[in-house]
């Protein structure tokens, strides 16, 4: 009987023992996920170098945008004397040297500053290149110098060509062919006419084509040889734009070489 007692509560003990083992295994299953189930692995990169790389520069600043260039004076002063061109002149519109004054306040220069009170405004234009210019009669004008002349009229009536600096006009261009083309204010309105001081007493080429406009008016006094063109009439070229003030000479210059052989 004692034998067989103890045989059932042996075979009892292994029996609960088997289903402990299996117990434990069963939990540690649980703990311990497949591998199926594991999280991925997520890599990291790895750097090539020990060395930090450098950091980024900064954009190169753009340049400036351009600008444009400011006009240039002698486009400033040319293009406010085209703008008259058609106008009145003469006793009921805008004499010569008020046109003339007006083109060159278009770029800040007062041709009227040197003015004395006796000057009339030719004479005041005269004076004030005599002081800031220069004056030349030997070599061909540039763009938007100013031209004078010597009776164009007879300013005091005696009849007698003896009047200086009675007109001035601007320098618009010069032509192959050395005829000066000048915007001026006339009795009979600002006007464009040429000039060809290689020949002052022709008025046109052979070709026909206009070399000389006629400036001063005949009257019941003048002779066959008083002169009447531009270029019998020229008593010279001023130059007030881009003058290089250190190096140039002032000539004064009166034109009476017309008053001598007259």
């Amino acid at each position: 009987m004692h034998g067989n007692e103890h045989m059932l509560q042996r075979t009892v003990a292994i029996a609960i023992g088997a289903f402990a083992a299996a117990c434990i295994t069963s939990r540690a299953q649980e703990r311990e996920p497949a591998a199926t189930d594991a999280p991925p692995v997520v890599s990291l990169p790895v750097a090539s170098s020990s060395v930090a790389a450098p950091p980024e520069s900064p954009p190169a600043p753009r340049p400036p945008a351009p600008t444009s260039a400011a006009p240039d004076p002698v486009d400033r002063v040319l293009s406010a004397a085209r703008a008259g061109l058609g106008k009145r002149g003469g006793a009921g519109g805008i004499d010569c040297s008020t046109y003339v004054r007006n083109a060159y306040l278009a770029t800040g220069i007062d041709l009227y500053a040197a003015a004395l009170p006796r000057d009339n405004g030719v004479q005041a234009i005269h004076r004030y290149v005599r002081r800031h210019g220069r004056l030349q009669r030997a070599r061909l004008p540039a763009k938007g110098d100013l031209v004078f002349f010597d009776n164009s009229y007879d300013r005091n009536r005696n009849r007698l060509l003896d009047d200086p600096l009675t007109h001035v006009g601007i320098v618009e261009d010069v032509l192959p062919d050395r005829t000066v083309l000048v915007l001026h204010a006339t009795n009979h309105g600002v006007v464009r006419e040429p000039m060809n001081l290689r020949r002052p007493h022709a008025l046109a080429a052979a070709s026909g084509q206009p070399i000389n406009a006629a400036l001063r008016r005949r009257s019941s006094y003048d002779g066959p040889r008083t002169p009447h063109l531009m270029s019998e009439l020229f008593a010279g070229f001023g130059t007030v734009l881009a003058v290089d003030h250190t190096a140039a000479r002032t000539v004064a210059r009166r034109s009476t070489r017309a008053a001598h052989r007259h």
